[in-house]
């Protein structure tokens, strides 16, 4: 019986089990972080960020990213977001720019401010001019 190392005493488990199960939780730790990737990357990409901000004293308008340029050459998907000066959302709009996958930056847009509304214009290098204007009482027409 000496000569036999995995064999239970007493009920015990044999050494090289306990090595083994601790192999295949590290295994299964690693696959999910190794799955989970892809799904953190979706959800990052989604997440707003700021490319470009106007005001006219009284209103505040934003030219957000809501996710990065398709590969190789796609779309980009943006919001345009209408505020008051204490950072109040009044409205937003969403749409996607054609600009040949290159990221979306300030020379995007123009922006023109009027006494009732402010009309913001997205220009891509695959699209034509996108007009949108964003009322300072909540409506959006574009």
């Amino acid at each position: 019986m000496d000569n036999q190392t995995d064999v239970c005493v007493n009920g015990s488990k044999p050494k090289s089990h306990g090595c083994l199960i601790g192999f295949l939780i590290t295994l299964a730790v690693i696959i999910l972080h190794i799955a989970a990737i892809p799904v953190l990357l979706e959800i990052v990409d989604h997440i707003p960020r700021t490319k470009d901000t106007r005001t006219n004293g009284q209103y505040v308008v934003e030219l957000q990213a809501t996710s990065s340029p398709d590969w190789p050459f796609g779309s980009q998907d943006g919001r345009i977001v209408l505020k008051d000066n204490n950072n109040k959302k009044i409205s937003s709009v969403d749409f996607s720019l054609s600009n040949d996958g290159k990221a979306m930056c300030e020379s995007n847009w123009k922006v023109n401010w009027n006494e009732e509304s402010v009309i913001v214009t997205i220009m891509g290098e695959e699209q034509k001019d996108a007009i949108y204007t964003l009322y300072y009482n909540g409506d959006v027409s574009g």
